[in-house]
């Protein structure tokens, strides 16, 4: 009897073995599908940040701390900006995402910016796209403000880029790729400008010549698309994807554009040899030559295709 006792507890003891190590390997492969998200991300993510850094420490991608109304384009903040981070400020009854950043203190010695990113659309097939919509304020937008109408000119280093696409590309062997890794396609940029006595800021589209584009060689600017007033609101949605408009119902890269009730829409000429990879956008502030610039954004809405 007691032999038969000893059997029992020590089956007993075997089965509590058992289910100790079934539980600690689910709580392993809990751990390691965590650890594995975390991985995937560009940066270590930190929650607050210090207001002081020198090139390269600050880290630039991280998380806002509190209820955070621009997340749903991104929950994630591409902050190069040194003196300044991503805050939000309550006017009226509507709480507004705020962009600041000062010229020459960037993290990486390039032009100071507070982005996010939005949605890449990496399957490039007509009908598939990446759209960010909202509502936008500019309190401050880099350089003084221009009264003699030289905004216009590409040389004028005036303004700060509310939103820009992006469109990674390949070439056909044997040629070599043009621009940066991951280039901007346009970019839709707000310069000051004093009318009347009045701070108003002109926004244009700063869009390449060829992929790759960039500096006055590669790039231009279309007409005035609009003017906004000093802080008031104004609406923005932006598209970016492919279609099959080009000519002879050949795939077309586009980046479509309503700012302040006004279209402006804009198609890639391709090339023949260079073949778009991907289409992005992001948004907050990027450029600041000179002065300060202040971009505040609220009300954000998100369409996405990658099929």
């Amino acid at each position: 009897m007691k032999n038969r006792v000893n059997t029992l507890n020590l089956k007993t003891l075997i089965m509590l073995a058992l289910l100790v190590i079934v539980a600690s390997c689910s709580n392993n492969e809990q751990d390691l599908s965590e650890e594995d998200l975390n991985s995937v991300q560009d940066a270590p993510i930190v929650d607050n940040l210090s207001d002081k850094c020198s090139n390269g420490v600050k880290t630039r991608r991280h998380k806002y701390s509190g209820t955070d109304v621009n997340k749903r384009v991104s929950e994630y903040i591409d902050d190069r900006s040194c003196n300044f981070d991503y805050t939000q400020t309550k006017i009226g009854s509507n709480t507004w995402g705020v962009y600041r950043i000062q010229a020459g203190l960037s993290t990486d010695n390039l032009q100071p910016r507070i982005e996010r990113q939005g949605r890449s659309v990496t399957k490039v097939k007509s009908g598939n796209f990446v759209e960010i919509s909202g509502t936008c304020r500019i309190k401050s937008a880099g350089g003084s403000p221009d009264a003699s109408g030289t905004n216009s000119s590409l040389g004028n280093n005036n303004g700060t880029y509310i939103l820009q696409a992006k469109g990674k590309h390949r070439t056909a062997s044997g040629r070599t790729v043009r621009g940066s890794k991951d280039p901007a396609i346009c970019l839709f940029v707000a310069k000051p400008i004093r009318r009347n006595g009045k701070l108003q800021f002109d926004i244009y589209r700063e869009q390449i010549k060829h992929r790759g584009g960039s500096g006055s060689s590669g790039r231009v600017l279309s007409p005035r698309i609009t003017t906004v007033d000093w802080n008031k609101d104004f609406k923005v949605v932006v598209r970016t994807g492919f279609d099959n408009r080009g000519p002879n119902g050949a795939l077309r890269h586009y980046v479509n554009a309503t700012i302040n009730g006004k279209t402006s829409n804009f198609a890639i000429k391709e090339s023949g040899y260079e073949f778009p990879t991907e289409a992005k956008l992001r948004f907050g502030a990027y450029r600041c030559k000179s002065g300060k610039a202040e971009i505040l954004w609220r009300s954000l809405g998100v369409q996405y295709r990658n099929n």
